[in-house]
C-alpha cells in the first residue's frame, strides 16, 4: 500500500475500520521494512506554574513526514498546586495506553471480521509521592502498581475475545514501551 493511499470510512469498513486497508499496510510492511518505519515527536512548552502545553506537528513514516495539528495542555490538580486546566502527566500517560490498547484491539477484532458494540478500557495506576519527592529510597518515582479492565460487547465468542485480548497485549507498542526498558538518549541545552 502506498503512504499516499486513502479509503473512504464506508468503504466494507467494520467498526470504522476498512479491514482490506489494513491488510494491505501489513502486506506492505511485510515486502518493504521501511514501510513499517515510524518516528513520532511531540513539544512541550511550560506555560505557567505546573502548567505546559504540548504540541504534536508531524510524524515521520517511511522517510516522508506527515502534517499533524494538535495542542494538548497538560496541568495539575488544584490540590497539588496546579490550576487543574488538563489531565496531569500520568493520567496523559493512562489515557496513551488505553488509547493504544484500544485501536490494536479494536483493529484486531476488525480483520476477524468481530462486530464490536461496545469497548471501554479503565486504568489506574497507583503512585506513592514519597519516591517522587525522594523521601523514601526504597519507594520508586514511578507507579507501583498499574492495572486495567477491557470491557467488551460485540458478536464474538469470550474464547475469540479472549485469544484477540492476549494479541492485543503482544502487539501494543505503548504496552510494550511500558514493560520493557526502552533506550532512551536525554540532553540538556541551556539557552
Amino acid at each position: 500500500m502506498s503512504t499516499q493511499q486513502q479509503y473512504s470510512i464506508n468503504e466494507q469498513s467494520i467498526n470504522g475500520v476498512v479491514p482490506s486497508a489494513l491488510n494491505e499496510l501489513i502486506d506492505s510492511v511485510a515486502q518493504d521494512a521501511n514501510q513499517g518505519q515510524l518516528a513520532f515527536q511531540a513539544t512541550t512548552a511550560w506555560v505557567d506554574g505546573t502548567r505546559s502545553q504540548t504540541q504534536i506537528k508531524s510524524f515521520e513514516w517511511a522517510g516522508q513526514s506527515y502534517a499533524r495539528d494538535f495542542t494538548l495542555t497538560i496541568d495539575e490538580p488544584e490540590e497539588w498546586g496546579g490550576t487543574n486546566m488538563g489531565p496531569n502527566p500520568q493520567e496523559v500517560l493512562l489515557s496513551a495506553l488505553n488509547a493504544c490498547l484500544m485501536a490494536t484491539f479494536v483493529n484486531l477484532c476488525s480483520l476477524q471480521g468481530i462486530k464490536l458494540e461496545k469497548v471501554e478500557i479503565t486504568s489506574i495506576g497507583k503512585l506513592d509521592l514519597r519516591g517522587f519527592f525522594g523521601l523514601d529510597e526504597t519507594i520508586s518515582a514511578g507507579y507501583q502498581d498499574l492495572s486495567w479492565q477491557l470491557n467488551v460487547k460485540g458478536n464474538a465468542t469470550p474464547e475469540q475475545f479472549q485469544q484477540v485480548y492476549e494479541a492485543t497485549m503482544a502487539a501494543s507498542p505503548n504496552l510494550w514501551n511500558l514493560a520493557h526498558p526502552v533506550p532512551i538518549k536525554p540532553e540538556l541545552r541551556v539557552l
